[in-house]
């Protein structure tokens, strides 16, 4: 329970996070139907630090992986009752104890969903952003390193961004 001397918390946005995090399994899919479309049948697979491919596979052995990672982790970061149902003892969160010894359970799970929503949409943008980076691979000899580093960057950014949040909403009032 919230004391009146106590600040009033903003909920949090758990159902916008839930939103973004299938928009971006949407988006995923969609690149990934793009892909297998697109994609000649051996595409790399990695690239060396110059941005060069030392390693290929076919594009149904790397979909066979991709597709999975990119909807089973959001999908899994997204399924509330998976989380709520786990110990309280395995889950690590900035001031846990407080909200805890608060009653406020809700809240504290409300925080997680939105956190992990948010990072499940991440990966699955980071997975459909690499699958555009290998086709621009497959399309030219080279790639330029950038290509490589924003979208890693953007991904590394924004989760931090989302770690940032989760800590500051859960700081206890002073």
């Amino acid at each position: 329970m919230t004391s009146s001397a106590e600040p009033r918390r903003n909920p949090p946005s758990e159902f916008a996070a839930l939103v973004f995090a299938i928009a971006s399994i949407l988006i995923f899919l969609g690149f990934s139907v793009w892909f297998w479309v697109q994609a000649p049948d051996t595409v790399a697979t990695h690239f060396d630090s110059a941005g060069q491919p030392d390693d290929w596979s076919s594009k149904t052995g790397l979909l066979g992986i991709f597709v999975p990672l990119g909807v089973g982790l959001p999908l899994l970061f997204s399924i509330r009752w998976i989380w709520a149902r786990l110990p309280i003892s395995l889950i690590n969160m900035p001031s846990k104890d407080y909200w805890l010894e608060r009653g406020e359970r809700t809240f504290l799970f409300d925080c997680l969903m939105e956190f992990m929503r948010i990072v499940g949409g991440l990966l699955a943008l980071l997975f459909a952003s690499i699958l555009v980076i290998i086709m621009r691979e497959a399309r030219t000899a080279t790639m330029p390193e950038w290509m490589t580093l924003v979208p890693t960057a953007i991904f590394l950014i924004a989760t931090g961004l989302a770690v940032w949040r989760l800590y500051r909403r859960l700081t206890p009032p002073r």
